[in-house]
């Protein structure tokens, strides 16, 4: 048997390795709370929240580790005119009139101040999208990956600084993985949701030529991160489910744009995988079309409406899966005999047939998850023989 990132190379492949590879996606709650770390100190600092990442990789003994973003913002500090570190949701007070509010077990939120206003398709930059924003947004929308960046060169260091720590601690053994925002994701950002999402309806025109900068900068990180070292690259892609746009715009505004990542990361000679979370049953197809290695979350009723087996039948031979467990009724609600027969099912129908299957949550483990029940996951995966 091989190391745990040969494993991972061989189901990301398409192959069937000796045993299931499993690989869960951690909340920033979950990782908070499970290793006791300030949530202001995980927000700023890259190598602490490397460190994280390693800890719960070892917590759960996964074969691969998730960087959600290659590093923390650099400098932030400078931007921040006080802070409070007691509070019950831990506070920077940005001098701009903004703020982020730190959870202790949730993601970082960015509170706009007074003033704040989006643009629109008629007002923003085309070619420099970002350029409206104050700095204390800037600096939220790099802390997720959102920064005018359209080549790989043009990237600085310290941007990766994350990815480089944990792949220089893990990245010999273990699976290494870099994220990218899907375009839409970046747009809708840009507009904020609501005038985004009508934007797409009242000028899809002006929408596309907008999308075309944006798809740019998930491009070129997407090959930086390759070319430093990362196994694989995940386009966090929330929006294109069937709750938010119908195929018809799927094909329009997320299949050409997604497929354009997808190709960069395959000339560099790594793996690419879309998570689209929800309901997703009736795009599957189209998701092949994109052109990735993989898929994630496939989440199963009621949190979406994938059925396993169909998408077995489906995708087997044309991508790999990573998935489905859910996250809610049986990692978060169930006990461990309900993780146990849920994931057993899992494994009996893909962990035999599946020409590449990595066990994994659906989505994110949520914060709350008792770590009792992954780690049972993880067991019931060790044991299971292909």
């Amino acid at each position: 048997m091989g190391s745990a990132k040969e494993l991972m190379e061989l189901a990301m492949s398409q192959q069937k390795p000796d045993r299931i590879p499993v690989m869960c996606q951690m909340a920033n709650g979950h990782t908070i709370i499970n290793t006791k770390v300030h949530p202001i100190d995980y927000w700023v600092d890259s190598e602490l929240w490397g460190d994280c990442l390693i800890k719960m990789r070892e917590l759960y003994d996964f074969d691969g580790i998730l960087v959600h973003k290659p590093g923390r913002v650099h400098d932030v500090m400078d931007l921040v005119e006080r802070s409070d570190f007691d509070a019950e949701r831990p506070t920077l007070y940005m001098k701009d009139g903004a703020r982020v509010e730190c959870t202790r077990d949730d993601d970082a939120y960015y509170i706009k101040s007074d003033d704040f206003v989006y643009p629109t398709l008629d007002t923003i930059d085309m070619e420099h999208p970002l350029s409206w924003a104050p700095d204390s947004f800037l600096a939220f929308q790099a802390s997720k990956a959102t920064f005018d960046y359209k080549t790989p060169e043009e990237i600085p260091n310290h941007t990766f600084a994350t990815l480089d720590h944990v792949i220089g601690k893990a990245g010999s053994q273990y699976s290494v993985h870099g994220e990218v925002r899907a375009p839409m994701d970046h747009y809708l950002n840009l507009l904020g949701m609501e005038d985004g999402f009508m934007s797409l309806l009242d000028d899809p025109e002006k929408a596309r030529q907008l999308m075309d900068t944006v798809v740019t900068w998930s491009s070129a990180l997407a090959v930086a991160q390759v070319r430093r070292g990362a196994h694989a690259i995940k386009i966090s892609s929330p929006f294109a489910g069937m709750a938010f746009i119908p195929p018809r715009m799927y094909r329009d505004l997320i299949l050409p744009y997604e497929r354009q990542i997808a190709e960069a990361v395959l000339r560099e000679g790594a793996y690419v995988y879309t998570h689209t979370c929800g309901a997703i049953g009736d795009r599957l197809d189209l998701l092949v079309q994109c052109g990735v290695s993989g898929i994630e979350c496939l989440d199963p009723p009621p949190l979406g409406n994938v059925d396993l087996e169909e998408a077995v039948d489906l995708l087997n031979g044309k991508m790999f899966i990573k998935g489905n467990i859910d996250p809610v009724n049986t990692l978060f609600r169930g006990d461990l005999g309900k993780v146990e027969k849920d994931v057993r099912k899992i494994l009996d129908i893909a962990g035999h047939t599946m020409q590449g299957f990595i066990l994994s949550s659906a989505c994110s483990v949520a914060p709350p998850v008792n770590p009792d029940n992954l780690k049972k996951a993880v067991e019931v995966c060790r044991d299971f023989i292909p």
